[in-house]
């Protein structure tokens, strides 16, 4: 801390140092990483890429907004649409969805980090990182709310054929669609991380009849919100009403939810996905829900944006909601992206990384 101090201070004359009656050297760390990290970009001239090669995901801002901000933080930042794009000298490069594996590596010898604007890594080729010595980072957390808040009002939407009564009054009629109540309801969490405990949390809320889980990694969190963990994925999806699905992606998860468990579900179950689309054996959901074998709501997909051709876009709508991966994209959620991004690339340069995945 007193090196920081020392070289912010010699930098930056003018910032404001904690007293000893404000912030403790902890709480100011990571801005006095962020400073030492300014401090080197501009000395280094680290060359930064905010690579855009592929439809999934958000930009992370508006041009001139992240050329604003990365020039705050003294970083020189280029724009790449595909592999050739990017700069031999690439130091950095910033991705929100795009793959990055072994061509991007070989074309950014000088590449040290992989700054993921998004929780996900699945996009990133983890060992070749690693095997180049690339560090590869994320961002946890930031749309956990989101995310929980758009899973709820997927159930709640189907509760309460929501697109159905809009049809009924558009239509000059008044008879109701069917309601239901969420209260008499089980709910099943696929996945109790930092998402399926904030779930279970807001179901919790609504007084639900039971709250259970599967996860390979018990969470007291999940215990302390009502939750109780059965013994069996297919043990909840026997139990549950509505199953939520908040799984990441990983070689343990994807397929997870296969066709054998899609098929324990029955006609008044709903299932929630805004985890991975990959966890879950797409093909066989899409014929179950053909056959009104049960409801759906989900918010993300194997392959993004979804093909014109996809057999989920061939589902009545009654038994599937869909939306387009909207529940990281609130407005808060972003803005915590992008102030979390810039931060995670100074904090890095000064060689205080946080949130490391290899």
């Amino acid at each position: 801390m007193r090196r920081l101090r020392n070289i912010v201070a010699a930098a930056c004359p003018n910032l404001q140092q904690p007293s000893a009656a404000g912030p403790s050297p902890a709480a100011c760390a990571s801005s006095f990483a962020e400073q030492e990290g300014m401090i080197l970009a501009r000395s280094a001239g680290y060359k930064v890429a905010m690579y855009m090669g592929s439809d999934r995901g958000v930009s992370l801002a508006e041009r001139p907004a992240v050329e604003e901000a990365f020039k705050r933080g003294s970083l020189d930042v280029s724009w790449a649409a595909n592999v050739g794009d990017l700069a031999d000298d690439t130091y950095i490069i910033v991705t929100t969805g795009a793959q990055i594996g072994r061509e991007v590596l070989a074309k950014c010898p000088k590449l040290a980090l992989v700054a993921v604007a998004f929780t996900g890594t699945d996009h990133v080729d983890l060992n070749a990182c690693r095997a180049q010595g690339v560090t590869v980072i994320n961002i946890p957390g930031y749309s956990t709310d989101s995310t929980a808040q758009l899973a709820l009002g997927l159930t709640l939407e189907h509760l309460n054929n929501l697109p159905a009564c809009h049809a009924t009054i558009a239509a000059g009629q008044w008879q109701p669609p069917a309601q239901d109540d969420l209260r008499a309801k089980n709910i099943g969490i696929i996945g109790t991380g930092d998402l399926g405990v904030r779930c279970a949390e807001l179901f919790k809320a609504f007084r639900v009849k039971s709250i259970t889980g599967y996860d390979l990694v018990h969470s007291e969190q999940f215990l302390a919100c009502g939750g109780t963990y059965l013994s069996s994925l297919a043990a909840v999806v026997l139990e549950a009403d509505i199953v939520v699905i908040c799984l990441p992606l990983t070689d343990k998860t994807r397929g997870l939810i296969s066709a054998r468990i899609l098929q324990l579900l029955r006609p008044d179950s709903i299932l929630v996905n805004v985890g991975r689309g990959e966890v879950a054996d797409e093909p066989a959901m899409a014929a179950l829900l053909k056959e009104r074998r049960f409801r759906a709501a989900l918010d993300v997909f194997a392959q993004e944006p979804l093909p014109s051709s996809d057999p989920f876009r061939s589902v009545p709508s009654d038994a599937l909601l869909m939306t387009p991966h909207v529940g990281y994209q609130s407005s808060t959620s972003l803005q915590k992206r992008f102030d979390a991004t810039v931060k995670n690339i100074l904090a890095f340069l000064a060689g205080h990384a946080v949130n490391i995945i290899v």
